[in-house]
């Protein structure tokens, strides 16, 4: 694990897809005439255990009305930290409580990633993303194939709460992650969890396209139901003007501001979704009422002092630490986001208010926006 690194393909699309036999749609939406010049094949790897696994995720977090209370611990909490010291060779001589645990960041994760994977884990589940390095040195991020797909559910949680359900078969395309920069991994996929609908990452870069209209031919034929990228993303979008009706656009990277927001709202017409996610551990919360809502009952919230390893009363503001998620490949205790706010719980969900994330910088090329974080 090492610098940056091209990846490199090596699966079978049966080996990608061992639940699904009907590939053809897979092959529409790659041979087609209007298709972006994919540069890689992605799948989910989900066997029919690992699905099953998916799907009682899914049950738990769409179903969670209550997370924790004020100066309550969530239940899971003790049973978690029990297996992490007893698995989890970094956590193997750290103490047993909470409280008496000091935070980690991101330098200790980066550094030493294997000595966050438990000794219970087959290794042939070990999947590898390396982030671009946008928000510091680049880092390996370890994952298996179940907490790689169990970002849908995430997602589902929260369109649960604007009345959105998704229409999930095999001959249409669901979700679209939109892109738009220099160079970046483009794919068309399949969803087990989905029930076989299409997955599409493109980059609305011209030079990703056999012909520049293709890219606004290609979406309207597919008509994705969600739109996902950052606000630059959409921007750019947005002035290609395409005629397709997405249930949502959600936001992720970077603040939506209410400006841009109201722009893509007038013209998608259908919610504009803020949300907020690390690589480390993928989606915690998303925009509400001038406030972030937490979706995950298995992501523990806590608030720090910036350069102290001192937790701070409830309603006071510091950096947000979490502890907990569903990654078996990094499981987290006190871990330091680099992003600070307040919590306030209600009805026993946590809200992450004034968020104030790392800074988005955009660097503008010939009206092409190229956004990253510092």
């Amino acid at each position: 694990m090492g610098g940056n690194k091209k990846p490199v393909v090596s699966l079978s699309d049966q080996e990608r897809f061992p639940e699904i036999n009907d590939l053809s749609f897979l092959m529409q939406m790659k041979q087609d005439e209007l298709a972006p010049l994919f540069n890689f094949q992605s799948g989910d790897r989900l066997n029919s255990e690992k699905l099953e696994l998916v799907n009682q995720y899914a049950l738990r977090i769409r179903s969670s009305k209550k997370f924790w209370e004020k100066d309550q611990l969530p239940d899971w909490l003790d049973d978690y930290l029990l297996k992490c010291k007893r698995t989890v060779p970094y956590y193997n001589s750290r103490p047993k409580s909470l409280y008496d645990q000091p935070t980690i960041d991101r330098s200790i994760v980066r550094s030493t990633p294997w000595q966050f994977v438990s000794s219970e884990l087959n290794l042939e589940d070990l999947l590898v993303y390396q982030t671009s390095g946008t928000t510091g040195a680049a880092m390996d991020v370890l994952f298996d194939p179940v907490s790689q797909a169990c970002w849908l559910p995430q997602l589902q949680s929260i369109l649960d709460l604007y009345g959105i359900n998704l229409d999930s078969r095999p001959d249409n395309v669901t979700i679209a992650l939109v892109c738009s920069q220099k160079s970046t991994l483009t794919y068309a996929s399949l969803s087990t969890y989905l029930k076989s609908s299409g997955v599409l990452k493109i980059n609305i870069n011209p030079s990703d396209w056999k012909v520049p209209a293709h890219r606004i031919q290609y979406l309207e034929k597919y008509n994705p139901q969600i739109l996902t990228g950052d606000p630059f993303a959409f921007m750019d979008l947005l002035a290609l003007k395409p005629r397709i009706t997405p249930k949502a656009l959600v936001s992720s990277a970077m603040k939506l501001t209410e400006g841009i927001r109201k722009k893509l709202e007038e013209y998608f017409a259908c919610p504009i979704i803020d949300t907020y996610s690390l690589t480390e551990c993928r989606m915690i919360a998303f925009a509400e009422n001038n406030r972030h809502r937490a979706i995950r009952p298995e992501l523990y919230l806590e608030v720090f002092d910036k350069d102290k390893d001192i937790l701070l009363p409830y309603g006071e503001r510091g950096e947000l630490v979490i502890t907990g998620g569903n990654n078996p490949f990094l499981p987290l205790i006190r871990y330091r986001t680099g992003d600070f706010c307040q919590l306030e719980i209600e009805n026993g969900i946590p809200f992450i208010v004034d968020l104030e994330a790392r800074t988005p910088v955009a660097f503008y090329k010939k009206n092409h926006y190229c956004p990253t974080k510092l």
